[in-house]
């Protein structure tokens, strides 16, 4: 669909329909204006979760949502009628209050502007506009190119590191006898959630009293197990993220994904968080060498204002640097 086409569409819209597209990239579907807004209260009322915004593009508020989602909501809800195809046309049996609408376009135009509580500065903040949308630096050719780097790359590294795989599961289990793999749910694209997978590098128990943030990046952390230790020292740990790539959750380079727990606290202070929602999160990213790991709410920010340099000008010179800036801070055993 045409911008001119959809603007129109959903300023001529009133509240009874919903027109729905199709994102092949990222297996959602997206709605925008009052579509959006009935999408949303459907979703809602059958306690399903969304991703929201507002468009400064388009000037109208969006919601996404995903495809088995979507599908699910639209079959066996009896308020709703669809035909699956990569557009969608749903008549809704209700109608509901434009001044509710109204409201919500307000609300969603406030959390879209930045209400940032901390005086963070960092040497690219200048360059991070506090008064306006940033859109994705790379054109969608480029973005193709990225994903399909990144599906070949790590495809390949699997298999060539697997005797690694081996070796490090080995480790681990003469440790402690515990288990190989670490799994957490991370925020990713369009903020659907997804499992990054580690190895583990901490006692089982590690988060027994709730989310805790490793200090230092977890060097001298009690909760460390022996094989741990070493494994974070060369950023072993994070090899298992190949799978994440593999299977599109991840990129090789993008912002470092956050657990919802800390992206709502960081949503308190500054809501252009939603604007990384964008692009795929990284393995590694422009901000880890400039900020470390993230242990304090002023490092989240921080992080956040690199972040938000790195989407704004992203390129493939871009990624190759920060790619080859990893590899020699891995090598050499770099802490960050």
């Amino acid at each position: 669909m045409k911008k001119e086409q959809i603007i129109t569409q959903e300023k001529s819209n009133n509240l009874n329909t919903i027109h729905a597209y199709y994102n092949e990239m990222s297996y959602t579907w997206i709605a925008y204006g009052y579509s959006a807004y009935s999408l949303r209260l459907i979703v809602k009322a059958n306690n399903q979760n969304c991703f929201r915004g507002f468009s400064m593009e388009y000037d109208l508020p969006y919601v996404v949502v995903d495809d088995k989602i979507f599908k699910n909501l639209l079959s066996r809800n009896d308020d709703v009628f669809s035909i699956f195809e990569k557009e969608v046309t749903v008549e809704v049996n209700k109608s509901f209050q434009i001044r509710e609408y109204e409201r919500w376009v307000t609300r969603l135009k406030e959390e879209s502007e930045c209400s940032a509580r901390y005086n963070v500065v960092t040497p690219v903040s200048h360059m991070v506009p506090r008064d306006q949308y940033i859109k994705d630096g790379m054109s969608g050719l480029a973005r193709c190119s990225k994903r399909l780097f990144d599906l070949i790359v790590s495809a390949i590294l699997l298999v060539l590191t697997a005797p690694i795989f081996l070796i490090i599961a080995i480790a681990i289990k003469l440790d402690d006898g515990n288990a190989v793999i670490f799994k957490q749910e991370r925020i990713g694209r369009f903020g659907k959630p997804f499992y990054i997978y580690k190895f583990r590098s901490m006692v089982i128990d590690a988060e027994k009293n709730g989310p805790e943030l490793s200090h230092g990046g977890g060097h001298g952390d009690s909760r460390l197990t022996r094989v741990g230790k070493f494994l974070r020292r060369h950023h072993f740990d994070e090899f298992p993220q190949l799978w994440n790539v593999l299977w599109g959750d991840m990129s090789f380079v993008g912002p470092r994904p956050e657990r919802a727990y800390y992206i709502d606290q960081i949503l308190e202070h500054d809501k252009r968080y939603t604007y990384l929602y964008q692009i795929r999160p990284g393995v590694t990213s422009y901000a880890t060498f400039y900020n470390g790991y993230t242990d304090t709410m002023e490092k989240m920010l921080r992080r956040l204002e690199y972040d938000l340099y790195y989407l704004g000008h992203r390129s493939w010179k871009f990624d190759i640097k920060i790619i080859i800036m990893t590899a020699m801070a891995a090598f050499f055993g770099k802490r960050f």
